[in-house]
């Protein structure tokens, strides 16, 4: 049976403050980023993903801490099977006509663009979505192997 959760501390509030904010200051400056070159668009948008998944990073650090076994093993449990069936659904969604022509209605309003080419902006939203997956088995592989590594050490060492 799992403990009580307890409050978040400040710090936890505060990064998931930043969590929140750094994507919606994205949002809002849609109209103004705009007429902005496309490289700081890009920038912009690149390290307020950056200050988002940093701060995920150090909350869910913080907040593993205040977890007890059965917590831990619902999160691994989550984390591990989570992400697979996200990706799983998503390229569910890529084969439905009505969410890839939502999904190009989204792109074409947010760019401005009167009439987009369906076909590339499908293509190039699934070669996004096949990086990201790729990239995250890369990572999961990478950090599988420093953990191994970093256990498998002599006792001395450790």
């Amino acid at each position: 049976m799992p403990s009580p959760r307890k409050a978040g501390t400040p710090l936890q509030m505060a990064l998931f403050a930043v969590m929140i904010l750094a994507p919606i200051s994205v949002l809002i400056a849609i109209p103004w980023l705009k007429q902005q070159p496309d490289n700081f668009v890009f920038l912009y948008s690149g390290v307020a993903a950056a200050i988002t998944v940093v701060a995920a990073f150090a909350n869910s650090i913080l907040f593993d801490r205040q977890l007890d076994e059965w917590q831990r093993t619902n999160a691994r449990f989550s984390a591990q099977w989570g992400w697979a069936a996200g990706a799983g659904l998503m390229a569910l969604l890529l084969s439905l006509p009505i969410f890839r022509d939502w999904m190009v209605s989204v792109v074409a309003d947010l760019a401005d663009a009167t009439n987009p080419d369906d076909t590339l902006a499908i293509l190039a939203f699934t070669f996004g979505f096949g990086g990201v997956v790729l990239v995250q088995g890369l990572c999961t592989t990478l950090l599988s192997i420093g953990w191994t590594y970093w256990k498998s050490r002599p006792a001395r060492d450790q």
